[in-house]
């Protein structure tokens, strides 16, 4: 237990000093390596190297390059009007095309920081001039922001596939449900609430103005369709499909929407400097869990948590409790890479499906994005919006019912996860 405490108490001393939680893993990793008897910095470095070397981590780049591509083209004013078009008539309709619009973009980013900083800066203006609270429109903004990283392409899930030695086609499979079932779930809030506070109705598109809008949106809606068709075809695995994202972008970016060459530079910084956030975190936390796993860590808290309990699905309600709390404190990436390594032999133990595990996973984690004290988007929407925190929260407050009870959903009825991934 001495290496737990010494982990825990180190992680936690480290982040409340403010440390960037890549360095704060970095050196609690060091000294985890002296607490074990093991002061030999080649042996970390190592460790840090191997972490990465890892081909499935591949994906992150070409989809973080894709992504960059397709926001340069100015993509995101395209994805809004098809869901306007497209839903935008009805009872609170700019609602509706906020929460259409990300379950849209979800299938280009695959983050959910650059779908609030993207759609938000563009939706929440659009909704407060329309009459819609202010702090309504940052909260459905937030909440459906989170469906970026649960839609496939995923970068949470090429993460947790590489760490848990997972295919990630059928975790980004396995995600599709979820993030659309979230997606029904805030429209339902949506519903309740446009017509508990009259929120208005928008104009009514022609048939030729919607067919108009479409054939323009089309190639932002066509990326998402060759990953998943492409993955469920068998055609090419996650990993390659990323790179195929990256030459349809770069071609659609430049041929259709006229982004030049002397963008590129900027999007390939861009992209580079959030892969290296990415990696960074990767590498350190890689060292981290080769010590947790020396210190026989994960084989005490599996011998610890089936002791407490041999049933299942009290194991998955504590699996959500747990989740949930280190969701509130730590990000989405940090997060997968501190507990896939000591969580997955624990779901194994009780014969959790590992693909179902890692859904529960990201869908879980996700929610913790948008809770307070860390919650990362969270602050940028709350940033844009120029609200206080309390009333951004207090408007989330319903939001966060559905999305728990989504949450519990995936986590009891599996077959919501597993269908799509079975055909793979």
């Amino acid at each position: 237990m001495l290496v737990l405490s010494t982990f825990l108490g180190s992680l936690l001393v480290l982040s409340l000093a403010g440390l960037p939680i890549g360095f704060a893993i970095g050196l609690t990793s060091m000294v985890l390596m002296f607490v074990l008897g093991t002061p030999d910095a080649m042996v970390l470095a190592r460790r840090m190297i191997s972490g990465v070397d890892v081909y499935t981590l591949l994906a992150i780049p070409f989809f973080m390059l894709a992504g960059e591509f397709m926001n340069r083209a100015g993509l995101v004013k395209d994805i809004l009007l098809f869901a306007n078009a497209l839903i935008g008539r009805v009872r609170g309709g700019l609602a509706y095309v906020n929460v259409v619009g990300s379950m849209l973009f979800a299938g280009i980013s695959g983050s959910a920081v650059a779908d609030a900083a993207a759609l938000g800066s563009l939706e929440m203006p659009m909704m407060e001039e329309s009459g819609y609270d202010r702090g309504f429109s940052a909260a459905i903004t937030a909440a459906s922001s989170i469906i970026g990283p649960i839609i496939p392409p995923s970068i949470p899930m090429i993460i947790l596939g590489s760490i848990g030695q997972i295919s990630i086609s059928k975790l980004f499979l396995g995600g599709a449900i979820p993030g659309i079932l979230i997606g029904f779930a805030l429209m339902g809030v949506c519903w309740y609430l446009s017509r508990k506070r009259q929120y208005p109705a928008g104009e009514r598109v022609s048939i030729r103005e919607f067919f108009r809008i479409f054939a323009k949106t089309i190639w932002a809606l066509i990326l998402p369709l060759i990953i998943l068709g492409g993955v469920l075809g068998g055609i090419f695995t996650a990993t390659e499909a990323g790179a195929v994202a990256v030459v349809y972008a770069c071609i659609v970016s430049y041929f259709v929407y006229g982004v030049k060459f002397n963008a590129y530079p900027e999007i390939f910084r861009a992209a580079a400097l959030n892969t290296g956030v990415v990696m960074l975190v990767c590498a350190t936390a890689m060292a981290l869990t080769w010590y947790l796993a020396v210190g026989q860590v994960p084989q005490l808290l599996t011998a610890f948590i089936t002791g407490l309990t041999s049933d299942r699905l009290v194991f998955l309600f504590i699996l959500n409790v747990l989740l949930f709390l280190v969701g509130m404190f730590i990000d989405l990436t940090p997060s997968l890479f501190l507990l896939v390594p000591i969580l997955l032999p624990v779901a194994r133990a009780y014969g959790l499906d590992p693909v179902h595990f890692g859904v529960i996973m990201v869908t879980n984690l996700c929610v913790g994005l948008i809770t307070p004290p860390v919650g990362t988007v969270l602050y940028v929407t709350n940033s844009i919006a120029k609200i206080s925190l309390g009333q951004l929260v207090k408007e989330l407050l319903p939001m966060y019912v559905v999305l728990f009870a989504v949450v519990l959903l995936v986590t009891y009825v599996p077959f919501l996860v597993l269908w799509l991934p079975s055909f793979l």
